[in-house]
This record gives C-alpha cells, structure tokens and sequence, in this order.
C-alpha cells in the first residue's frame, strides 16, 4: 500500500469516526427530546384529567340560589374554553404516545442497538444522519408545541378554578349580607 493510500484511508477512518461521534451526539439529543416530551405528556394528561372534571362540575343547589349572575357567567366562560382546548390537550397525549411507536423511529432505535462503526460506508452514514437531523427537528417543533399548549391549558384550568372560587365566596357570602340587609330595614 503506497503513501497517499494510507493517507486516503486514514483520512476516511477519520471522517467517518468523526460522522459516527456526530450521529451518536444526535441520537441522544433525539432521546432527550423525547423525554421531555413523555413528561411533558404526564402534565398534560393531570391538566386535562383537571379539565375534564371541572367541565363536568355543577353548582350546588345553595351556589345556585346565592350566585351572583356575573359569577355564574364568568364561570361558564371559562368553562366553555375547556370545551376548545380538551381536544387539543388529547390530540397531544396520542401523538406523544405514538411517536415512540412510529416506524422511522424504530428503525433508528435498532440501528443505534447494533454496534456501529467505522464498517458503514460513508453514504449509509449520510443518510443516517440526514434522518436524525429530521427526527430531531420534529422532536425539537413538537416538544416546543406541547409545553405551548400545556401552558395555554394550565392557564384555562387555573382560570376555571379562580372563577368557580370567587363565585363559591360570593355565594356563600351573600346570605349573610341579606341577613345584615334585612336587620338593618328592621332598625329602621
């Protein structure tokens, strides 16, 4: 083997050495992705487990009768954008679920469980790569899309609470107001 071959070859040993350290770095940036996502998953199914029941909430006989008509409103206005987020909040948990599953994931999972090396050639390497730099990408969009919508639902859900709280303290206030009310026409 002459001199410039073993330059060639050493050269290439290197560049794909380098390309192989550069696709395990992105893997695992894939895999903390991912986990972020799987938490990000758990959040959103206790926010929309929260939604869900204080969709289903209704007022007590005793809130009813007290409840002052800008809480009750306030109230139901809140309520009804659970109506709009709840399915979004679904929509997130399945594909959450389902993008460990996809195949293109997969095949990626049992690549990087078989020992890799220097043995690929160079363009199976590039095609790797050029995979994992998509599947990041999606990774990097979805997990940034989740933790929006997780906000927007932890927001909707605090704002249910809030307004079912102010009209449950407004209710629950309002007899003995009356009953000051009516006492003082008494003195009167």
């Amino acid at each position: 083997m002459s001199l410039s071959e073993e330059r060639h070859e050493s050269s290439e040993l290197e560049i794909v050495a380098a390309r192989c350290q550069d696709m395990e770095s992105r893997w695992k940036a894939i895999l903390g992705l991912e986990a972020s996502i799987d938490t990000l998953r758990i959040s959103m199914e206790s926010v929309r487990t929260e939604m869900e029941a204080s969709m289903r909430r209704m007022l007590t006989a005793e809130e009813k009768l007290n409840a002052l008509a800008a809480d009750v409103v306030q109230w139901n206005k809140a309520k009804s954008r659970v109506h709009y987020a709840l399915p979004k909040a679904s929509e997130f948990i399945h594909r959450a679920v389902w993008a460990k599953g996809a195949p293109e994931r997969k095949r990626l999972d049992e690549f990087f469980k078989n020992p890799i090396g220097p043995h690929l050639p160079l363009s199976q390497i590039d095609q790797v790569l050029e995979e994992l730099e998509i599947l990041r990408k999606d990774r990097q969009v979805f997990a940034t899309l989740g933790a929006a919508l997780y906000q927007e639902c932890k927001g909707i859900s605090a704002d249910v609470q809030g307004a079912l709280r102010r009209l449950q303290s407004n209710a629950a206030a309002r007899p003995a107001r009356k009953r000051g009310a009516t006492g003082a026409k008494g003195k009167l």
